[in-house]
């Protein structure tokens, strides 16, 4: 996987998230970490075409931000969110 597409395939799914955060599926915290998420992927694309490449992916620290809150967020979401009411 090209560096670019991890950020293209989050931009591709993270809207796609806003109908269950509506509906409540998708909790405050969560939301919050998402948000942040594609904040980070945004100021990396702003930095510089440097803040892409497979070296900046293992050194650059905003990487490696993505890479705890990410976890974050994994851990904040529901083990089957689609079967819950909401």
């Amino acid at each position: 996987m090209c560096i670019d597409e991890l950020a293209l395939d989050f931009d591709a799914v993270y809207p796609a998230a806003w109908p269950a955060r509506d509906v409540g599926w998708i909790s405050k915290d969560l939301d919050s970490a998402l948000i942040e998420i594609d904040q980070m992927l945004t100021d990396l694309t702003e930095q510089a075409p440097s803040a892409w490449t497979e070296d900046a992916l293992r050194s650059h620290p905003h990487w490696e931000a993505i890479r705890r809150l990410a976890h974050h967020a994994l851990a904040l979401m529901p083990v089957e969110p689609w079967n819950a009411a909401p």
